[in-house]
């Protein structure tokens, strides 16, 4: 499937928008038992996409206790970052529909994603990793460049993250920002009893998001879903299944372009 150059950088801006969230740095923590840690498929062999497991339950520290009264939007934010805080990654099944406005109906992928957070102390960035099998398309970034890679087509596409407009649009997903300086924070109705629906809108004008909303698992502030709408109403709807918060291999998020492979640079204007 090949896509258009202004298409693909507003899917890069909301994969960007939609995962930073759980990839947010933490301070260094004393060092623990080194725990055996996940591995990816190569991107450059065909990848099969198992089955999805039953849900296993965040292995994190309980949150801390909502203030008594009524939820609040800081109070959701702050259980959200309490909660991703005590996580050393995320690898998970999702769903991912994008709909352009004015259409009935979106497209549907299906797809794996590894994201590990960063560490403040040592300055690494969040991390990430997303495979869609079905297309033979993948996503890579180590927290300073972000490929894409389409196998089928032999296409990959170079974007500079670190001191991009998406990177700094998202800084606040990163541990980098402040939700409540930089957006407007309501709690919206949710489309799930047992979840919270958080509704971020940029405070200041920005080419990359109208708004992003979170839905937040009640009990433990995992995020669930997310919906981002970019500025001239186009949505992408995400869906985690099955997470698991073992820590990952650093190995998982590296790629260079095979041979033969051709490469755009968006930050030359896609050349």
């Amino acid at each position: 499937m090949s896509i258009d150059v202004r298409t693909r950088r507003r899917w890069l801006a909301a994969l960007l928008a939609l995962v930073a969230l759980a990839a947010a740095p933490v301070q260094a923590k004393p060092a623990k038992t080194k725990k055996k840690t996940k591995t990816a498929p190569a991107a450059s062999a065909p990848v099969q996409q198992p089955a999805p497991e039953p849900a296993k339950p965040a292995q994190a520290d309980p949150p801390k206790p909502m203030p008594a009264g009524e939820p609040t939007a800081q109070s959701v934010a702050d259980g959200i970052f309490a909660f991703y805080q005590a996580q050393p990654a995320v690898h998970a099944a999702f769903t991912q529909v994008v709909t352009k406005k004015g259409l009935a109906a979106g497209l549907k992928r299906e797809g794996l994603a590894w994201i590990k957070r960063g560490d403040l102390a040592k300055g690494q960035a969040g991390k990430m990793r997303w495979d869609y099998p079905g297309e033979e398309v993948f996503y890579f970034c180590n927290g300073d460049i972000l490929w894409s890679y389409e196998r089928r087509e032999r296409l990959a596409v170079r974007v500079p993250v670190r001191n991009s407009q998406v990177y700094q649009a998202t800084a606040y997903l990163v541990g980098q920002g402040n939700l409540a300086k930089e957006f407007d924070l309501e709690l919206v109705n949710s489309p799930l009893p047992e979840a919270f629906a958080l509704k971020l809108a940029p405070k200041t004008g920005t080419q990359l998001l109208r708004s992003l909303t979170l839905i937040v698992d009640k009990a433990t502030f995992a995020v669930r879903a997310s919906k981002l709408v970019d500025p001239i109403g186009d949505t992408t709807e995400l869906v985690w299944r099955s997470p698991n918060y073992a820590a990952v291999d650093d190995k998982i998020f590296e790629w260079q372009p095979p041979a033969g492979v051709v490469v755009k640079d968006l930050a030359k204007g896609g050349k």
